[in-house]
C-alpha cells in the first residue's frame, strides 16, 4: 500500500505498533516456513532474486525479505506506535496513538486478517489443570509439558504443529473437522505452481460459484520444507498420530467429538 501511495505522489504514514514485520518476529513458531515456494513471494517492484525459487522461506528469511522491501521502497514507518482510536473529524479524522495525534483525509485498515486467536467457547470448559496455546502463543515443543497433546483443527498449521510434537516424542491427537487435501508437489511440479498455471490464484470473488460457502473452505494441508514433503491425515497417521473427529465439546472434564 506505501509503495502504490508513493507512486501516485500521496503523502501518508504507516503507523506500526512494533517493528517491521512485527506479526512475523513475535507471533510464529519457531520453525514456521512460508507455505508457497520463494517465486510467489511477489510486492509492488520487488521479488524474490535468490537462487532456490522453489524453496520455502523461513521466518527469519521472511522478515528479512519485509524489512528489506521497507528499506528499498523507503516506506515512512512510524515504529513502536500503537493506535488506539480512530475518530471522524472535520475534515478526516483523527488517529490517536501512544505516540501522539495523527490528522488525516483518509485512513486504511491495514491489520491483517489473523491477528486475534479464533478461540472456541469450548475453551472455557477445560480443566484448569489443562495448559492451552494458540499458534500465535505456541514456540516450541519444550513449551509443553510431559504427556498427550490434542491438537484441533488440522488445516495448515494443525497437521504442522501436530507433526512436530510427535516427533518430540510426545503422544498426539489431531481433531479434524473439514478439511482440504492436496499433494505438495504433482507430475515433478509444486502444487502452487499447478493452481498459478491454471488460473485458480487469478479467479475474482466474482467468479466464484458459492462466494459464501468459498469463504468457509478451510486452507490445504501444506507444509513448506526442503524435502517438499506432503503432510496430510494419512501421512500423521502413519507416523502414529491418532486420527480423531471435530471436537463437539466438553463435558465433566471429558472431551468429546463428533463423527
Amino acid at each position: 500500500m506505501s509503495r502504490c501511495l508513493t507512486d501516485r505522489s500521496i503523502d501518508h504514514v504507516v503507523l506500526e505498533r512494533g517493528e517491521v514485520a512485527n506479526s512475523w518476529r513475535t507471533e510464529r513458531w519457531d520453525s514456521l516456513r512460508l507455505l508457497t515456494p520463494n517465486w510467489q513471494s511477489r510486492l509492488p517492484g520487488y521479488s524474490y532474486q535468490g537462487e532456490d525459487p522453489d524453496g520455502f522461506r523461513t521466518m527469519p528469511e521472511v522478515i528479512e525479505f519485509i524489512d528489506t522491501y521497507a528499506r528499498v521502497i523507503t516506506a515512512p514507518v512510524e515504529t513502536n506506535t500503537t493506535v488506539t482510536s480512530v475518530r471522524p473529524a472535520d475534515p478526516g479524522y483523527v488517529v490517536a496513538t501512544d505516540q501522539g495525534d495523527w490528522k488525516c483525509r483518509c485512513v486504511v485498515l491495514a491489520t491483517g486478517a489473523c491477528n486475534i486467536p479464533s478461540v472456541p467457547a469450548v475453551a472455557e470448559e477445560l480443566p484448569a489443570r489443562i495448559k492451552t496455546f494458540t499458534p500465535m502463543t505456541y514456540r516450541n515443543p519444550d513449551q509443553l509439558d510431559e504427556g498427550g497433546v490434542l491438537v484441533v483443527g488440522a488445516s495448515a498449521t494443525g497437521t504442522q504443529l501436530a507433526d512436530e510434537i510427535h516427533r518430540s516424542g510426545r503422544p498426539v491427537t489431531i481433531a479434524a473437522g473439514e478439511h482440504v487435501r492436496v499433494p505438495r508437489t504433482y507430475r515433478g511440479r509444486d502444487i502452487k505452481w499447478w493452481m498459478d498455471a491454471a488460473g485458480v490464484l487469478d479467479e475474482r470473488y466474482d467468479e466464484v460459484d458459492d462466494i459464501v460457502r468459498a469463504r468457509g473452505v478451510p486452507s490445504l494441508q501444506l507444509t513448506g520444507s526442503p524435502e517438499r514433503i506432503s503432510l496430510d491425515l494419512n501421512a500423521l497417521t502413519d507416523k502414529g498420530v491418532k486420527l480423531i473427529g471435530r471436537l463437539a465439546g466438553i463435558n465433566d472434564g471429558k472431551a468429546q467429538f463428533s463423527g
